[in-house]
């Protein structure tokens, strides 16, 4: 996918895409017993995201800590029924993402719910982190993509955060492998959630991408988002929308329509 497409199908120049960070889901250790107030927390986030003027949002299980490589079938039917209750009362553009890189699964959910693109963490690369090792997720990917086919697309992180190479690869040979193996758009992040990566390094990025849109998956605040917004295609905001920038607190919509406001007066259209 072009720039050029990536712009018409998220309907605007620079795409901001909040997160929809979903309280602890059954089968994770801190579910608190009701599928009701799971949803109406998802469902404030993303009419608070969705009143700001932000055109996209990620559905995340981010309550399910500590992550592993696989989850319950009770956490996926559940995640899956609040992404479809979701899809029912907006327009924006929906994705999914299930910690920690469960793309397959993330594929069939997104066929099922009506989802408009998908995360993958580990799309090329083998990771290590604290959910264990994660292997490519591109080969499996792809062919369930081919067996049951959709407009959904792959956002795929290249050097994703929180984790290290198991081999260390050149980052331009990981984005070079995303795209030629069906990335749609690559992700560039910080080391951890909430932390930037340097200008120069979205740069680099950026260059190595050529045509493939580059959105920013950590770190975007509204000092730093005109910068980054001239060198990537987008971003995806998690702790800045929140309220005291506290990631696990709820959306704040003031600071939402702040943030908004910096960019358009930066002569961006999002």
């Amino acid at each position: 996918m072009t720039k050029a497409e990536f712009a018409q199908m998220m309907g605007c120049e620079k795409t901001v895409i909040g997160m929809v960070h979903l309280l602890p889901l059954p089968g994770s250790p801190r579910y608190g017993g009701s599928m009701r107030a799971v949803f109406e927390a998802a469902l404030r986030d993303l009419k608070a995201l969705e009143g700001a003027g932000v055109k996209a949002a990620i559905i995340e299980n981010f309550g399910d800590v500590p992550y592993g490589t696989e989850n319950e079938f009770i956490t996926l039917a559940c995640m899956t029924s609040v992404a479809a209750q979701l899809r029912e009362r907006t327009t924006m553009k929906l994705g999914i993402n299930v910690q920690y890189n469960c793309a397959v699964e993330e594929w069939g959910m997104a066929y099922a719910s009506g989802s408009n693109f998908i995360r993958v963490e580990a799309f090329v690369e083998t990771r290590v982190g604290t959910h264990g090792i994660t292997y490519p997720a591109a080969p499996a990917l792809m062919r369930e993509k081919g067996r049951y086919p959709a407009p959904t697309l792959l956002f795929c992180d290249v050097n994703t955060k929180h984790t290290e190479p198991l081999v260390p690869v050149p980052i331009a040979d990981s984005i070079h492998e995303a795209i030629e193996e069906g990335a749609d758009a690559l992700i560039v992040t910080g080391v951890v959630t909430g932390q930037n990566p340097t200008l120069e390094q979205v740069q680099e990025f950026a260059a190595a991408a050529g045509d493939t849109p580059v959105l920013l998956g950590s770190g975007v605040n509204e000092k730093n988002a005109a910068e980054f917004f001239a060198v990537a295609d987008g971003a995806i905001i998690g702790s800045s929308f929140k309220e005291e920038g506290n990631v696990w607190n709820p959306v704040d919509p003031q600071r939402v329509q702040s943030f908004m406001q910096t960019l358009t007066e930066a002569g961006y259209q999002v």
